[in-house]
């Protein structure tokens, strides 16, 4: 999944239903608005069309570490507990990535 398909819109009116997905209007096969949730924050995020249920996992994924590492020592605030999160990612795209053939010189 490349994740840069999901991209930010306008924030959303205070009372907008969060993780209701909403078709916009027009083509049927332009991208849904898709209102989430996280860290006490409001996001609208287009998403395209057929892709709604890779989201909705990417989302639970996202909360799920959330909760994780919310309450560890050393994370205080939202900023810490998201940049924990990024760099837990980050290394295991590392650890994904395939190791380049060492030379032998």
């Amino acid at each position: 999944m490349q994740l840069r398909k999901f991209r930010p819109v306008p924030p959303p009116p205070a009372d907008a239903v969060v993780k209701k997905p909403v078709a916009i209007k027009g083509k049927a096969d332009k991208p849904k608005q898709l209102t989430i949730s996280v860290l006490g924050r409001v996001l609208k995020v287009a998403c395209p069309v057929g892709e709604e249920q890779r989201l909705q996992a990417a989302i639970t994924e996202l909360e799920t570490r959330v909760a994780n590492t919310k309450y560890k020592p050393g994370v205080h605030m939202n900023e810490d507990v998201l940049l924990m999160i990024a760099l837990n990612l980050c290394n295991e795209l590392v650890d994904l990535k395939p190791k380049p053939a060492e030379s032998s010189n």
